[in-house]
């Protein structure tokens, strides 16, 4: 899937095939157009703002009452591909940043894996 992000800054976002299935099969049904996360087929994307809103109406549907952003589920995205093997470097470009030292920031190495990590020595 193609992403704009920040300054519009375009990458290609990766998703597992479990999800892939899921979302094709909601895909079909959608107008088609330039952006998928349209108001309207043919209207620019949705802001930013409107995507946190869309979350939270999601996280009200679902019953789910945790503060959860869009951040929030970018971070750990990236801690789950971290605890999943991911090196920093590839976590890196699946997040589009330009410095590691920015993929730092989003992982949260958890103890278990500190224990995996260890264990290996």
């Amino acid at each position: 899937m193609r992403v704009i992000g920040k300054s519009d800054k375009e990458r290609l976002a990766l998703l597992p095939e479990a999800f892939g299935q899921v979302f094709g099969f909601w895909l079909k049904d959608q107008p088609r157009g330039e952006y998928l996360f349209a108001r309207a087929a043919g209207q620019k994307p949705v802001s930013a703002q409107a995507a946190r809103a869309y979350l939270r109406g999601m996280l009200e549907k679902a019953g789910i009452d945790k503060k959860i952003s869009p951040h929030k589920l970018r971070h750990t995205y990236a801690t789950n591909l971290l605890n999943a093997g991911a090196e920093l470097v590839d976590i890196k470009a699946l997040l589009g940043h330009e410095s590691i030292s920015t993929t730092q920031i989003y992982t949260n190495v958890g103890q278990e894996r500190m224990e995996q990590v260890v264990g290996r020595l």
